[in-house]
């Protein structure tokens, strides 16, 4: 491109005015209108850009004249794909730039007419898939946990669970033996991964080599990650903790089989819902190691409970309610009471908040409710539609959007964005074949979604989205992008 010309010319330049000057006594003017004023290069002043469809965006071009930049005299604005990018000049001689259509198309401006720069635009729409990987034979975890290095991990399952380490711009991935829970990996403070299922639960660095192992029987569910290094697991009848080498400290027994991964919540301790005889309960534990209490609740639905600084609040088939620090159901709600088609036994995600609403969906809708358990509003637009497989949790964005599955019109699930006050749909993007499963979203904005593949095995798919994902409350399945489940 002609501006790569331009600065090595204009550095000789440069140098030559310098030496001039040292022989003469004089020095070299600022204004780039001094002394050889001549043309000798022009660059537009932006790079390549991404846009979706829809957006505009401002482009500006400079002349390089004999002792530096300045403004042309002229300009011509061009676009290689007028399909894909609509150029309108403006009366300052920059470019006003729209995207039409998915695709990439060059941007091209001819400087004083004679120095020739381009920009190469992409193109594509709101949650357009940038890449996929594929894992045949094997589910992969619902969801999947985003480190500070930007890098996604996964686990899959099948006869030899492996952790998958991803790469954000392609997909590629590095894998190592690991340990496969349901829910997905969780992340420690310097990204290490903890996985737990089946015979054991593990601690990777960084870089997936494992760090120890721990001979947990038939683990199950999400891992909550303590902040010494250590870790809250539960087997098919009890809740361990695991210190930060992967010794065992503790365990206790349940009063049944647990159904909600366990929570480090109000006043620091664990929090698990499990159930027996086909009533459920939940018990909160002591981090150092003894039962507190435990409670009957009016249902659980698998997952992971929100925290607040006094409360958790749960998913329940049909339904969702706060459970006090001490025990007290604060409230309890039916979906039914506010949506004629919510039925009593459809699955409920994990609730969200931004420590004012919550928001929840289940097979039929999405809804919103205060903390203090006041109805707000039900998307039934937006249902979850398949009843099969997770029904995924929704994630909270900073513009006051939120990202969720949602119902796709042939009855599959696709990914919606929609607003935190309404629940009306800003936009919605179908991510191929077979369901989304559940979905995290990187600092980046980009939404990563697992989904079930109809012909067989699972995947990983990113998806080209900007906003990024809120911190404050529990904005997300797990609490955030690493899924560290501790408020």
């Amino acid at each position: 491109m002609s501006h790569l010309w331009m600065k090595s010319r204009r550095t000789s330049l440069t140098i030559a005015c310098v030496v001039a000057a040292a022989a003469v006594g004089t020095g070299c003017s600022d204004d780039p209108f001094a002394g050889a004023t001549d043309t000798i290069g022009g660059e537009i002043t932006r790079g390549d850009t991404l846009l979706f469809v829809g957006e505009s965006a401002t482009y500006a071009a400079r002349a390089i004249y004999g002792v530096g930049p300045g403004s042309p005299t002229t300009m011509r604005w061009g676009a290689s794909d007028t399909t894909v990018l609509e150029v309108d000049v403006l009366r300052d001689l920059t470019a006003q730039i729209r995207a039409l259509a998915p695709g990439a198309a060059w941007i091209v401006a001819l400087i004083n007419e004679e120095f020739r720069d381009s920009v190469l635009v992409t193109v594509v729409d709101r949650g357009a898939e940038r890449w996929d990987a594929t894992f045949a034979g094997v589910p992969v975890a619902v969801y999947p946990a985003v480190g500070a290095d930007s890098l996604i991990r996964v686990v899959t399952g099948g006869a030899s669970p492996l952790l998958r380490i991803l790469s954000p711009e392609s997909g590629v991935f590095t894998s190592t033996a690991s340990c496969f829970g349901a829910l997905g990996p969780s992340l420690g403070a310097a990204d290490e991964t903890y996985a737990s299922g089946g015979p054991c639960a593990r601690r990777h660095a960084r870089n997936g080599e494992p760090q120890w192992t721990a001979p947990v029987a038939e683990a199950v569910l999400g891992v909550a990650v303590v902040a010494d290094g250590g870790a809250i697991v539960l087997t098919t009848d009890s809740v361990i903790r695991l210190g930060a080498d992967g010794s065992p400290l503790w365990a206790l027994l349940l009063g049944g089989v647990p159904v909600t991964a366990p929570v480090l919540g109000p006043g620091g301790d664990v929090y698990v819902g499990w159930s027996a005889g086909g009533a459920d309960s939940v018990s909160r534990f002591a981090l150092a190691g003894s039962l507190l209490w435990s409670v009957a609740v009016p249902g659980l639905s698998a997952g992971t409970p929100a925290a607040t600084s006094l409360r958790l609040i749960f998913g329940r088939p049909g339904g969702i309610f706060a459970l006090e620090s001490t025990g007290v159901v604060a409230w309890d709600r039916s979906f039914a009471d506010v949506n004629p088609a919510a039925t009593p036994t459809s699955g409920t995600s994990s609730p969200v908040h931004d420590d004012l609403d919550l928001y929840v969906q289940n097979e039929e809708a999405l809804y919103a409710y205060t903390l203090g358990g006041t109805f707000v509003w039900a998307a039934d637009s937006l249902g979850f539609g398949a009843t099969t497989g997770v029904v995924g949790a929704p994630t909270l964005l900073v513009d006051a959007t939120l990202a969720v599955p949602c119902t796709s019109g042939s009855g599959g699930r696709d990914v919606c964005v929609v607003r935190e006050t309404t629940g009306a749909r800003v936009w919605r993007s179908p991510v191929g074949d077979g369901p989304v499963d559940g979905l995290t979203v990187g600092d980046d904005g980009i939404i990563y979604v697992t989904r079930t593949l109809v012909a067989g095995g699972s995947q990983v798919a990113a998806l080209w989205a900007r906003v990024a994902p809120a911190t404050t409350g529990w904005p997300t399945e797990g609490g955030n992008s690493e899924h560290t489940r501790r408020r």
